[in-house]
């Protein structure tokens, strides 16, 4: 039987009936991506590249691979002059090229693409042969389709549990909706029934569950929290209940907390231990507290660490002399925890205490001090930051400091502070000199020339309270552009970009369009001529090793050029810079403060691969093709990361050395096996 799927194509069914689409070629043949293959390295280098217009003529190729090769670049280099031409390769005899071209579609994000792709959707697809493409074409329209496209989709219901790929191209098209904002309240009924129903596959139910987390303006009531809590209970699946948290923690209703309060001192999963602390954020503080302190002192540090900083974010006056007494009673706490906690009392104390305001002072310094780590005294920075009367010692400390990390932190800490909402009733009737005394340290901290300290300090140009606007002059215009100047293509990406909107702002111009490096650097296909699916890529750490899958179909840009650095040494002695509890650790900075880069940069490459589980290895990105040595790893899905950060490995063992990673650790060596 045919299963209608949207209802305004009937006419257009009985049209077609269940006949195959014409054929344009006579013989199918089969797509073979063969990296060593010239015709193929010709393709990549053209996406790479981003010719479009060679691109475009390549989607006509007799060549089946070429074909589909071509389709799929458009997915990475997103121009729209390409919807028009990628149309008819919905109708091509190979599958997989339809399929590249429904992708293509989605990614470019035109709306001139949503009516193709609707018609493209196969209804005469009685024997379920065709279900793959109609997955990736709902999807695409969750991409570029408009609000009656998505209660067009929501609206289905004919979909049976077996047609997993059909319920899981449903779902995730309305998530797709939803992070553009579009919303209705059909769909969201639509995902609460199907994210809590265990009849239906566990991927349309983790991107259901991903779609009530993280959706704006969606928050359970009553009825769906009852269902959302059943669920979570009944669920074995740790990455479908950490979704249930972030849902639950959504909703204010007794319902969700009832479940919340409960299941968040027995869940044995850290991850979702991890989303439950977080989840109690929208419930009566008193009572929130203490559910949570308990946690500071769990043996996990990233449990530890994420309850020590939920205090920072959902603190509140009274507790303010409660944090740090916390850490003081339990002295052995990773000093991640310990400086969390002492900036939540720094946070929230009342200023009718300014001896235990000093006190604290005392205590953050002393730390920052005595300290051998530089992201333990760049965490101290941050902390001392929470009291805006702190900013000359940040300055002075900060850039004496030896070590980058800790520059770069004295900048975001002063710029912080020119973006705090109460800067004029925390300084009070000095507030118009601290405000002038800050705008003359941003200038010198442009002034070291230093790239990370410059993309953290020129944050502080813009703070809208501040209206630095009223302040320039030629000198400061000219030290702002000197420094512009001096800054290098691609390496300082970040800086630059942060430069030239601090530069707008101050002059009164509008921003200037974003942009991204121009195209500097060739695959090396040499580099991939031996690597295979068996073949395995170790990071060694203290902790451990990890073994990696590398995925040089889908991105053979960053996986050569992640191979050139690993046989150079350049990741020996590296740390990982950034952990987020629950969502990555990621590593490769030359710098160690998420700011570096080599003088070179490469292309955004999105394949059919998708971040819908643990451990993929990603390129971290300052925007499209800003790509370079920087890497990072997942804890667990993260769905709102795909199609826009390349997909280049997959963890094949050691994502229990992965969850034990903090910052600061270093990796020992790269190694291909």
């Amino acid at each position: 039987m045919c299963r209608i799927i949207f209802p305004f194509l009937c006419i257009l069914s009985l049209l077609m009936g269940c006949v195959p689409p014409e054929q344009k070629r006579q013989a199918k043949q089969a797509i073979k991506l063969d990296l060593s293959n010239a015709g193929v390295q010709h393709i990549y280098n053209l996406r790479d590249q981003g010719r479009t217009d060679s691109l475009l003529r390549y989607l006509n190729d007799e060549d089946a691979t070429l074909r589909y090769l071509a389709a799929l670049s458009f997915a990475s280099v997103r121009d729209s002059n390409a919807v028009e031409p990628l149309v008819p390769l919905m109708e091509d005899p190979l599958e997989e090229i339809r399929v590249a071209a429904a992708f293509a579609l989605g990614q470019i994000g035109s709306a001139r693409a949503a009516a193709p792709l609707i018609e493209a959707f196969r209804q005469d697809d009685s024997l379920s042969k065709h279900q793959r493409f109609n997955a990736i074409v709902l999807e695409a329209v969750g991409k570029c389709g408009d609000a009656a496209h998505l209660r067009q989709i929501a609206s289905v219901t004919s979909y049976y549990p077996s047609d997993t790929l059909l319920l899981e191209g449903q779902c995730r098209a309305i998530y797709r909706f939803g992070l553009r904002e579009i919303v209705d309240q059909l769909a969201t009924t639509r995902m609460v029934g199907y994210a809590t129903n265990e009849r239906y596959p566990e991927s349309a139910r983790l991107m259901a569950a991903h779609y009530l987390a993280r959706i704006k303006g969606i928050s359970p009531d009553s009825a769906q929290s009852v269902h959302l809590a059943s669920a979570f209970v009944r669920s074995k699946n740790p990455d479908i209940r950490m979704a249930f948290a972030r849902a639950l923690g959504k909703s204010t209703t007794p319902q969700a907390f009832g479940i919340l309060s409960k299941v968040v001192k027995t869940e044995q999963d850290w991850r979702v231990k991890c989303d439950l602390i977080r989840a109690l954020a929208t419930f009566e503080k008193d009572t929130v507290r203490e559910l949570v302190a308990p946690f500071v002192s769990d043996p996990n540090p990233h449990i530890a660490r994420t309850a020590a900083e939920f205090f920072v974010e959902n603190g509140h006056t009274p507790d303010g002399d409660y944090y740090w007494r916390i850490a003081r009673d339990n002295p052995n706490l990773p000093w991640q925890v310990r400086i969390a906690l002492y900036r939540a009392s720094y946070k929230w104390m009342s200023r009718d205490f300014p001896d235990k305001k000093e006190y604290l002072n005392y205590r953050l310094r002393d730390f920052f001090m005595k300290s051998q780590n530089p992201y333990e005294r760049a965490a101290c920075l941050a902390a001392l930051a929470e009291f805006g009367w702190q900013f000359r010692w940040i300055y002075d400390k900060g850039l004496k400091d030896p070590s980058p990390v800790v520059k770069s932190a004295a900048a975001e800490a002063l710029a912080a502070i020119c973006q705090r909402p109460d800067f004029y009733r925390t300084f009070g009737e000095n507030g118009r000199n601290v405000r002038r005394e800050l705008f003359y340290s941003l200038r010198e901290l442009v002034n070291t020339g230093d790239p990370g300290v410059i993309a953290a300090a020129a944050e502080g140009f813009r703070a809208e309270a501040l209206d630095y606007h009223s302040m320039r002059d030629t000198g400061v215009r000219n030290d702002l552009n000197a420094a512009l100047q001096k800054l290098k293509m691609p390496r300082d990406y970040e800086a630059v970009i942060a430069l030239e909107k601090a530069i707008a702002y101050l002059n009164g111009t509008p921003l200037p369009p974003s942009r991204k490096p121009a195209y500097n650097h060739a695959i090396d296909w040499k580099l991939l001529t031996d690597i295979t699916p068996a073949k395995r890529v170790v990071v060694q750490t203290k902790k451990g090793n990890i073994s990696l899958q590398l995925y040089p179909v889908w991105a053979p840009g960053s996986v050569a050029a992640f191979l050139d650095l690993a046989q150079k040494g350049f990741y020996n002695g590296k740390f990982f810079h950034r952990v987020v509890p629950n969502f990555v650790v990621q590593g490769g900075c030359p710098r160690g403060d998420g700011y570096g880069a080599l003088d070179y940069s490469i292309r955004t490459e999105i394949g059919l691969a998708w971040y819908d589980d643990e451990g993929y290895l990603g390129m971290a990105s300052a925007g499209p093709d800003t790509e370079g040595t920087q890497f990072f790893i997942t804890h667990s899905p993260t769905p709102h990361l795909d199609g826009r950060y390349t997909i280049f490995g997959k963890v094949a063992q050691g994502m229990d050395v992965v969850a034990q990673l903090q910052v600061g650790d270093t990796i020992e060596k790269v190694l291909i096996q």
